[in-house]
């Protein structure tokens, strides 16, 4: 059963299981424009701060993404696919953190997205490879004290985002985290939650998982999956694995552990 997987990564086993900065985040309703990629366009409208972007009905120039694959060495438990790119395609349901990588912008972006034609795929997009076709207005939730920092992870060999404290706020109403491989998922977000100031109202989301066990339905089996939190709680997902079917449910409880990282922003 894929809820009983446990991954052998390449380096040693981190004994911090899970970080979480508490920070402040406030909801902006902001432009992204057209013309730009979406990365510059999330950038200019963050100001240049750490965010999460929830991204609904994008229509786009050019789209271009990649699923999880087999691992293309010894090493690494999975991989990327080659890039797939889009013309005239809509991001239909997206979740981006905005953070930083080798001192410029970088996102992490997964989601649903549609073709001109219809079809439907899902996985991780790329937003310096895609570009807005209209200008679009979105929520954001921008961050102060915290950022995601990408940076080299011995355990995993991948170059994933941490969270950074960047200052000291007052009344921290969020925590910004991240889950280690092999982790229950839930187990690591209570872990998260725990760190806040208070409840834990809204919970968003990105990773990925070892397969994908939903409730009621079928889920996904691949070593690894791409997956976004649709619902304020973190129970619901949309999910992709190596052969490109997006699935979405409601994930199982206790079946459903952390492939190489995941990604959270708690909101009080």
């Amino acid at each position: 059963m894929a809820n009983a997987r446990i991954l052998q990564h390449p380096g040693p086993v981190a004994t911090e299981r899970f970080k979480a900065v508490p920070c402040r985040a406030t909801r902006q309703r902001v432009t992204l424009r057209a013309g730009e990629t979406l990365l510059q366009a999330m950038t200019e409208a963050s100001s240049g701060a750490g965010a999460w972007f929830d991204l609904r009905d994008i229509p786009t120039k050019t789209l271009t993404f990649v699923r999880p694959a087999p691992a293309s060495d010894s090493h690494h438990v999975a991989w990327y696919s080659g890039e797939t790119v889009l013309s005239d395609a809509a991001i239909r349901q997206a979740g981006a953190h905005l953070g930083r990588r080798d001192g410029a912008a970088f996102a992490h972006v997964h989601g649903l997205w549609q073709a001109s034609d219809g079809a439907r795929h899902a996985g991780h997009l790329l937003p310096e490879a895609t570009v807005l076709s209209a200008d679009c207005e979105v929520d954001i939730w921008r961050l102060d004290g915290a950022i995601m920092q990408s940076e080299p992870d011995d355990e995993t060999e991948f170059t994933l985002f941490h969270p950074t404290a960047t200052s000291v706020v007052d009344r921290p109403n969020a925590v910004l985290a991240t889950i280690r491989p092999n982790e229950l998922l839930e187990v690591g977000m209570a872990k998260c939650a725990a760190t806040a100031a208070g409840p834990i109202e809204t919970v968003k989301g990105l990773g990925s998982l070892i397969g994908v066990q939903l409730e009621d339905q079928t889920g996904l089996e691949d070593v690894a999956t791409e997956v976004l939190l649709t619902d304020r709680t973190g129970q619901d997902v949309v999910a992709v694995g190596f052969e490109g079917l997006a699935v979405a449910g409601r994930l199982t409880p206790g079946a459903n552990r952390v492939c190489v990282t995941f990604e959270a922003l708690l909101l009080s």
